[in-house]
């Protein structure tokens, strides 16, 4: 087994946690073999990480009643001990991947409404940290004053909506998708993120997006801004995920 270098973040030895009902350990890697056992909602088990090369699955192999046992990682989430805190998260030592996450109730209490002439034409509201907030508006500022109009399309989601988002992808387009991050496991729960687009709405949440002038602006002039690009082809081994040019993070100035 290959071990993941975004794992490196942390230690081996913590638990990681049912977030549904639905978690079933299973005496071989395969949704069709025999139960081990249920697990219930906020169940723990300790175990290795694996992906199954025949399905590009990912499983947990754990004992569990003596036995051995593999559990749907598609189901379990995992805290990093750095991320277990009470109060907002510091800007910028954040551990937030496929393999290490933060608490599913975990949000900020400094949130606010990004202003809607810097969004979307979707109705719903983009909260941000305040921080985050004054940067990001700065950036957008500064492509407006070079005529290029970029717009949010997503910022803080909850853990809880983080839930039904990952849910509805597995049912989609099954386990071994990667682009849909288990719940706390998703930068966007930080609070300092943004998926970015083009006014004209031609480009959302695509690859191309990395073809259009607003993403050249972004690589050349985010980082005065404090923000990065979170995922890159390159970058795949670290943070499981696949790439995206429309994901940007705040990490402090």
């Amino acid at each position: 087994m290959t071990k993941p270098k975004g794992m490196d973040a942390g230690p081996a030895d913590i638990p990681w946690i049912a977030f549904t009902d639905a978690c079933i350990a299973r005496v071989e890697p395969r949704t069709d073999a025999p139960v081990v056992r249920r697990l219930a909602k906020g169940d723990t088990v300790i175990g290795d990480y694996f992906v199954d090369p025949q399905t590009d699955e990912e499983w947990v192999l754990a004992t569990i009643d003596g036995e051995r046992a593999y559990v749907p990682r598609w189901n379990l989430c995992r805290i990093h001990p750095g991320n277990h805190v009470t109060e907002n998260l510091p800007y910028g030592t954040e551990i937030v991947n496929r393999w290490w996450g933060l608490p599913i109730d975990y949000e900020p209490d400094d949130l606010e409404i990004v202003p809607k002439e810097y969004c979307d034409s979707d109705p719903k509201e983009y909260p941000l940290r305040a921080e985050a907030l004054d940067a990001l508006l700065a950036l957008l500022d500064a492509a407006r004053a070079e005529d290029l109009d970029i717009r949010v399309g997503s910022a803080y989601r909850s853990g809880i909506y983080q839930v039904g988002l990952y849910t509805r992808a597995i049912d989609r387009d099954g386990p071994s998708q990667r682009y849909s991050a288990p719940p706390g496991h998703s930068e966007h729960q930080l609070g300092t993120c943004v998926d970015l687009l083009d006014a004209e709405e031609k480009f959302v949440l695509v690859d191309e997006f990395k073809t259009t002038p607003h993403s050249a602006w972004l690589e050349s002039n985010a980082s005065r801004f404090g923000f990065r690009r979170s995922y890159y082809p390159e970058n795949v081994a670290d943070t499981g995920y696949i790439s995206e040019p429309w994901h940007w993070r705040y990490w402090g100035r």
